[in-house]
């Protein structure tokens, strides 16, 4: 299981905080002065530090030391390499990780990559084979639906998979949603192992939300994740849920967002009939 809080642990006389949210960062600031009258000399990281350095300056040292916090945030947890080829304006990754690196991976089950597919085939063909062993994979940051091609998919056949994710950001990448699902349905893999992570209030409207929702539901994929944008900067950053875009309401939003989390009783309920 995942730690959604923020992750902390001592080792001798230091303590360790990994925060993943931005929104975590007042708590992190309050935990790591109460560590500090412990005694401990604090050392924080993780992705919300890295977008907001100076935030934790006075209370802790940041971003001093390299260690891997995911198997601690979950020891399922593997990734084959870090960053990302693609520098997606709603996404973290360019500024936390940078760019594309390939990595050693551990034969785990939850794949935490943010672009597997960009890597050489090479090192592909590495993480296949280290994970050919693993029951249950599950691709949780999501395969690229935009570069995905059939000798990816022939090797992802191989494993022994609890799904693919892919994402449909924007209503434009509709036929390359549509192509990596049709590659995948061809190829044997179930509908009921292609989930679909949606990018809800950035730069869209409710209508175009709702399309790509719906539009996946016709299809038979029923385990889609809308993902409602979240600042990585300002100061709508420590708020969760704070950033609105202007063609919302927050009414529609937790709205919508409530209709499409609750599809296992709700979707024989039409959108339209929907009052939350």
């Amino acid at each position: 299981m995942w730690t959604k809080k923020i992750l902390e642990w001592t080792e001798n006389a230091k303590a360790f905080l990994s925060v993943v949210f931005t929104w975590q960062l007042p708590e992190a600031w309050s935990r790591c002065v109460w560590y500090r009258e412990q005694g401990y000399k604090v050392h924080v990281g993780g992705p919300a530090v890295s977008l907001f350095p100076e935030y934790l300056t006075q209370v802790a040292t940041v971003n001093s030391l390299v260690v891997n916090a995911l198997p601690r945030h979950n020891q399922q947890a593997t990734r084959f390499s870090t960053g990302c080829v693609n520098a997606c304006p709603f996404c973290a990754v360019p500024i936390t990780e940078g760019d594309l690196a390939e990595c050693q991976g551990e034969p785990s089950p939850i794949v935490c990559d943010n672009n597997l597919l960009a890597c050489s085939r090479r090192h592909f063909d590495y993480a296949i084979d280290t994970l050919r062993p693993v029951r249950g994979i599950d691709m949780n940051q999501g395969l690229d639906c935009r570069i995905i091609n059939p000798y990816h998919i022939d090797r992802l056949r191989e494993l022994n998979l609890h799904c693919v994710r892919f994402a449909w950001d924007h209503t434009k990448e509709e036929s390359h949603v549509m192509h990596a699902i049709e590659l995948c349905t061809k190829a044997g893999i179930p509908k009921s192992k292609i989930r679909i992570y949606v990018l809800i209030g950035y730069h869209d409207t409710p209508e175009d939300a709702l399309y790509r929702m719906q539009t996946l539901r016709d299809l038979g994929l029923h385990k889609n994740s809308p993902m409602r944008f979240q600042e990585i900067r300002g100061d709508k950053a420590l708020t969760k849920d704070s950033y609105l875009e202007p063609t919302w309401t927050e009414y529609e939003m937790k709205r919508f967002m409530h209709y499409w989390f609750r599809q296992a009783w709700a979707s024989n309920i039409p959108y339209t009939d929907w009052r939350g």
